[in-house]
């Protein structure tokens, strides 16, 4: 009897007790299938034996094979000149090389003999390195000097490839050691000195001195630097002095109560850049094209460098930040500027087409009414000129009717005028908009649009006596401040809250 002709199918997964009768019954009815059980074992067994040694077979098999495919692939068959142009494809673009072994150039490294001897003997994928911050307390000995000798063969792998050099280490210097005189890794950047061409820094200025200390003989095609400093010493830098010099980045930070010195001077006393030191930054620098450069202190000097900076290069130029005032503009000559701010301008102009030309974004708060004046006097070229207020200031500048009349006969600044935009704090009056206007459109270069935001009411209508320069062409905005009601039922209302 088979186990599907069982007389107990009805007491199966209950909890119904057998008598020993039915025990013994159970017991013969469980020979036959277990019996059966046996022999399909003894099956499986023997065919995984043999489902083994198949499998055995087959990879004695496949080892010679997948050797002799590997000798036709097709990265086998790339040209060297091929490889090296996904080498050079997978380098990052936003940033130097990273000692990472997981990203290039270190991983191609990892992947074969083949492609570890052709990295390794190309110096271009190694002319540019991120060296990040260690934890120089904590960290073992045998890692320090071990990312040491991954810099030191990184750079002898370069050759005489140009180099790109980021060193990121804000590890003050008495956390270091304090009779320490200089960064572990300064003696690998200074060997290689003369092929930089970028160069970062980001640390304690005491530790790094021996690589500000470099001058135009150890940095011979240097072009743009970049430096950002923790450090409370004041050590001095020659970088700025090198003639190749195109790009400059400094940056104090302001939570700290540091310093930074160039060529000695101290830029300020509680830390951080002002306006004066940031010019003594332009003057130093005469091969500039772009800079931007923040102002983050009050001027502390008694009387600025009066001597004129000379760009001949510069096209971009922006001194930007909130605390400093121009008591004393300087003579700039920079035949090619295209694009000046100054101060906390939140929407600049765009910069105008023509040759010549100049756009300037001007906080005017931050100046006094005679440098403001002599901003403008040296400036000529400015066609597009922007006026704003970040904060009224006691001495600063007012836009009043005599300060419109500087733009007017006999002064006539800034001759190539044609647009000029002042969004807010406009104090002069709608007589003074209207002379402004008719002495303009009078000059060989008319004005092409006047847009000012006044916080009066007008107090003349000059819309009609300017139809004519309208109809030619010229674009006048003037914006008064709504007329409202005094009383309003819930001013206030919102300051309290809810009762309820």
């Amino acid at each position: 009897m088979s186990l599907s002709d069982s007389p107990f199918t009805d007491r199966l997964n209950t909890n119904y007790v057998p008598s020993p009768s039915e025990i013994l019954e159970i017991r013969s009815l469980l020979v036959d299938p277990l019996e059966e059980i046996a022999r399909i074992d003894a099956q499986i067994e023997k065919m995984e034996l043999t489902l083994a040694q198949l499998r055995e077979k087959r990879a004695l098999l496949q080892r010679p094979i997948d050797a002799h495919r590997a000798l036709i692939s097709p990265m086998r068959l790339i040209p060297r000149d091929i490889l090296l142009e996904i080498f050079f494809a997978c380098l990052p673009s936003e940033h130097n090389a990273l000692i990472d072994l997981s990203e290039a150039p270190l991983l191609f490294g990892r992947i074969c003999r083949h492609w570890r001897s052709v990295a390794y003997s190309t110096p271009m994928l190694w002319s540019s390195i991120h060296i990040p911050p260690l934890d120089y307390l904590n960290t073992p000995p045998n890692i320090l000097s071990g990312l040491e000798r991954v810099v030191e063969a990184w750079l002898e792998r370069s050759a005489a490839c140009p180099l790109s050099i980021s060193l990121y280490d804000l590890t003050n210097r008495l956390e270091f050691n304090p009779n320490l005189g200089k960064h572990p890794l300064a003696l690998q950047i200074i060997a290689v000195s003369r092929r930089l061409r970028y160069l970062a820094l980001a640390g304690d200025a005491e530790l790094l001195c021996p690589i500000l200390q470099l001058g135009s003989e150890k940095l011979p095609s240097l072009k743009t630097f970049q430096m950002i400093t923790l450090s409370n010493q004041t050590p001095s830098t020659n970088i700025l002095d090198i003639p190749t010099l195109k790009d400059v980045a400094l940056t104090v930070l302001e939570n700290s109560a540091f310093t930074l010195s160039l060529a000695g001077q101290c830029m300020a006393k509680t830390g951080g850049l002002d306006f004066e030191a940031a010019l003594d930054v332009l003057r130093r620098c005469p091969n500039l094209e772009q800079c931007e450069i923040r102002v983050t202190t009050y001027s502390v000097h008694s009387g600025s460098n009066p001597s004129p900076i000379m760009l001949p290069q510069l096209h971009t130029l922006a001194l930007i930040g909130w605390d400093f005032d121009v008591h004393k503009w300087v003579d700039l000559v920079a035949p090619n500027l295209r694009s000046l701010r100054i101060g906390a301008v939140s929407t600049p102009s765009t910069p105008p087409s023509n040759e010549g030309y100049l756009s300037a974004d001007i906080d005017f708060t931050r100046f006094i009414a005679t440098s403001l004046r002599e901003f403008l006097q040296s400036l000529p070229m400015i066609s597009h000129l922007q006026l704003v207020a970040s904060l009224v200031r006691p001495g600063s500048v007012s836009l009043n009717d005599e300060f419109m009349a500087l733009f007017c006969s006999p002064h006539n600044l800034c001759p190539r005028l044609t647009h000029i935009n002042i969004p807010f704090f406009s104090d002069f009056s709608d007589t003074a908009t209207l002379a402004f206007i008719r002495a303009r459109m009078d000059m060989p270069t008319p004005l092409r649009r006047f847009q000012a935001r006044f916080d009066r009411p007008m107090d003349l209508d000059i819309m009609p006596e300017l139809q004519s320069f309208i109809s030619d062409g010229l674009q006048v905005n003037l914006e008064y401040p709504r007329l409202e009601s005094a009383f309003s039922a819930r001013l206030g209302l919102d300051d309290f809250g809810s009762f309820y």
